[in-house]
């Protein structure tokens, strides 16, 4: 069984005007580059490379980009 890998994912922010922001794997947030998404009951979590919590985020999500690594068959 293959395990999915969440890349990005964009989500409604609301200010004065509500849009689009996108979160992604390598993308600073926060003054610190996002190493890893995870999602947990409908709740996303950004890590540095330390697997340090940078922040959680949740906002109505737009979309969410996988990917699917590939493994070795033996």
């Amino acid at each position: 069984m293959f395990e999915k890998v969440i890349k990005s994912f964009e989500v409604v922010a609301e200010a004065t005007n509500p849009f689009i922001y996108k979160f992604e794997v390598g993308k600073e947030f926060g003054g610190q580059a996002v190493d890893d998404i995870i999602e947990r009951d409908g709740v996303f979590q950004l890590f540095n490379r330390h697997d340090e919590l940078i922040t959680e985020i949740q906002l109505p999500v737009v979309s969410v980009k996988y990917e699917y690594p590939v493994s070795e068959v033996m």
